[in-house]
C-alpha cells in the first residue's frame, strides 16, 4: 500500500503518514485525570495576575511554568516580553551587552539608558518592571560556556525557546533538548522579510536538524547585524509567543491544542509578498519527516 503524497506551501511533496505529534498530544489528554483546578479567585500581590481567559483558555493555568530562552537579541527580547503577562519563570541566556544600535527603531525592547548592560540584565529590568508577576533569571553566558550536563538539567524542567543566532550552537542545543523537552526555534530570514518557527517535540516530531533539512551548522547564516523592520521582527516574535503559550497550556492542563494544526511543526511567517505567500503577509504551515539514519530522532524513547 502506497502512502499519499501531499504538496506543501513551499512546493515540496511529502508523504502523508501517521502523525506522531497529534497522537502524542492526544495521549497527554488521556494521561491527565483531570484539568488543573483553577480557583474562581486567585490572590496575587501584583496586577499581573489579571485573568486572560476564554471558554477554552485561562492563563492562570500556566503561572510559574518554566521557560528557557536562549538569546536576548531582537527576537528573543520581544518574545520574552510577549510571554511576560503569563507570569512565567524564564531563564534568559545571552552573554552580549546592549549597544546603541540595539536601542534604535524598536529592534529590541531595550532603551538608551541600558546601553552597556548585559542584555539579560536589561531584559530582566524591563520585563519585571512591567510584569512583576514574572521572574527572569539572567544568565550572562555563551551557551558554549555551559556544560552539557548543566544545560540538560535546565532543559529537563522547562520548555526551550531557541532564539539565538549562533550557527555552531544551534545544532548542539537542539540535539541536547530533543530527548527531554519541547523546543521552539524562532529565526528571522534575510532583512526580516520572513521568519520561521520550528517545533521539536521529543519522539513526536522530527528533530530540529531533520525539520530544517540540515546536517551541520554550515547552512545556518548569522543575521544579527541584518537590517530589518521592528514590525516584521515583532510579527514573528508574536506568532512564536502564542505557539509557546499553547504548548505550555497543553503541557499543564492536558488539553489538546485546537487553535492551530499540530500536525504541522514548521511554521513560516511571511512579511512580504513572496512564493509562500503570493497575496501578501501571512502564515504557512508545513510538516516534516525524520530522515533515515538520523541518530538524534530515530532513537527509541
Amino acid at each position: 500500500m502506497t502512502r499519499e503524497r501531499i504538496r506543501t506551501p513551499t512546493g515540496r511533496n511529502i508523504r502523508h503518514g501517521p502523525d506522531r505529534l497529534k497522537a502524542m498530544l492526544a495521549q497527554r489528554v488521556a494521561e491527565t485525570p483531570s484539568l488543573i483546578d483553577i480557583p474562581e479567585s486567585i490572590e496575587s500581590p501584583t496586577p499581573a495576575s489579571t485573568s486572560y481567559a476564554t471558554e477554552s483558555f485561562d492563563s492562570r493555568a500556566i503561572i510559574g511554568a518554566e521557560v528557557t530562552v536562549l538569546g536576548a537579541g531582537s527576537v528573543g527580547s520581544h518574545c520574552t516580553s510577549l510571554l511576560a503577562p503569563a507570569q512565567l519563570r524564564i531563564n534568559c541566556v545571552d552573554d552580549k551587552r546592549v549597544q546603541p544600535r540595539h536601542t534604535q527603531g524598536g529592534r529590541t525592547i531595550y532603551d538608551p539608558s541600558q546601553i552597556g548592560l548585559h542584555k539579560v540584565d536589561a531584559l530582566r529590568a524591563k520585563v519585571m518592571h512591567n510584569w512583576p508577576g514574572t521572574t527572569i533569571i539572567p544568565l550572562a553566558y555563551k551557551t558554549s560556556e555551559i556544560p552539557d550536563a548543566e544545560l540538560l538539567d535546565m532543559f529537563a524542567r522547562s520548555l526551550v525557546v531557541l532564539a539565538m543566532d549562533d550557527p555552531e550552537e544551534i545544532p548542539r542545543v537542539a540535539r541536547l533538548a530533543y530527548p527531554v523537552t519541547d523546543l521552539v526555534q524562532i529565526a528571522m530570514h534575510a532583512q526580516a522579510a520572513s521568519g520561521h518557527i520550528a517545533l521539536s517535540i521529543p519522539f513526536a516530531t522530527p528533530c530540529l536538524a531533520c525539520t530544517l533539512g540540515i546536517s551541520d551548522a554550515t547552512p545556518i547564516h548569522r543575521l544579527d547585524s541584518e537590517a530589518g523592520s521592528a514590525w516584521d521582527i515583532i510579527a514573528v516574535a508574536q506568532a512564536a509567543s502564542r505557539v509557546i503559550i499553547d504548548l505550555l497550556f497543553s503541557r499543564r492542563t492536558g488539553q489538546p491544542i485546537t487553535r492551530w494544526d499540530v500536525t504541522q511543526n514548521l511554521i513560516y511567517i511571511s512579511n512580504t509578498t513572496q512564493e509562500i505567500s503570493p497575496d501578501g503577509p501571512g502564515v504557512a504551515y508545513e510538516g516534516s519527516q525524520k530522515r533515515p539514519g538520523c541518530q538524534i530522532c530515530n532513537r527509541l524513547p
